[in-house]
């Protein structure tokens, strides 16, 4: 108290509003920190490998056959604790990282899916490849370089990197699709996608964003337009999945309107391999799914 008084008695008029400023500037230099740490960790977990390749698996809604899996980056040793799929891809990208990343990624998920006895591969990669034109490289690569066929390898793109459909976007695409691959638009329903775009795109699949599932059961626009998503891509020989099944209601709803495949909890937990897939849960899963 002492020590507190006689700093208070010998403090300068202007004391208190300097105080003011640097605990302003400490505030406004709080996030700034946080962000370089987090971009310090992450890029030591990108160059120690400690970023996980697992797959989540799309099973078919007629039947819940296995379809095969989709490619998802996770970092099981963040200390943010539990980290989306999408949370690190977001963070990859804003620290200028993801490209790099995703190159080992697509690689290291090849070289897994060509191991596996059948079944299809799906891998989201950064719109950056498609502009800068080095989408077909790093495909052609990762092809060679694991062995896996073409034919089951599933290339998805969000709806910015395809909303400028311009001559070197279609050609792109019609060489992927030339290659044996599939090319399939991720996330349909998050943004605001034109039908008359998505109608000159070569595409295999319809991927409907989780936040639309997720609203099927309560929200009867959200079925609507799944229900119209359903139509429109059949028309143009694309199947459709849906991301984020989580009930047996959001099932029912899209085993109506159509919906070939899915994606979520109700189909099964990611794992860092397929190769547990067919056995572990399968009837469980199969009979949710019927």
């Amino acid at each position: 108290m002492l020590r507190s008084t006689q700093t208070r008695a010998t403090t300068a008029p202007g004391a208190e509003g300097a105080d003011a400023v640097r605990a302003a500037v400490a505030l406004h230099r709080g996030p700034q920190t946080e962000s370089r740490r987090l971009r310090q960790e992450l890029r030591h977990a990108a160059e120690a490998r400690g970023l996980t390749v697992m797959f989540q698996p799309r099973r078919a809604l007629a039947d819940g056959a296995l379809l095969g899996g989709e490619a998802t980056l996770c970092w099981p040793r963040s200390r943010l604790g539990a980290t989306s799929s999408s949370t690190l891809m977001e963070h990859l990208e804003n620290f200028g990282m993801a490209g790099p990343v995703v190159v080992h990624a697509l690689r290291e998920a090849c070289g897994a899916a060509a191991r596996w006895p059948s079944g299809l591969l799906s891998i989201t990669v950064p719109g950056d490849w498609l502009a800068e034109g080095t989408l077909l490289g790093h495909v052609g690569v990762a092809l060679a370089a694991s062995g896996l066929s073409p034919e089951r390898l599933e290339v998805a793109l969000g709806e910015p990197a395809l909303a400028n459909d311009n001559t070197d976007t279609l050609l792109t695409l019609a060489a992927l699709r030339d290659l044996g691959a599939g090319v399939a638009l991720d996330g349909f329903g998050a943004e605001t996608a034109s039908l008359l775009t998505l109608k000159r795109l070569p595409l295999t699949v319809l991927k409907l964003d989780r936040g639309l599932v997720r609203d099927l059961a309560t929200d009867r626009n959200a079925e609507a337009v799944v229900a119209a998503a359903v139509f429109f891509a059949h028309a143009l020989d694309a199947g459709v999945v849906a991301c984020g099944l989580e009930n047996e209601a959001q099932r029912d709803l899209l085993r109506r309107v159509g919906c070939d495949g899915a994606q979520g909890s109700l189909c099964g937990r990611a794992v860092v391999g397929l190769s547990g897939f067919a056995d572990q849960g399968q009837r469980s899963i199969s009979a949710r799914l019927r």
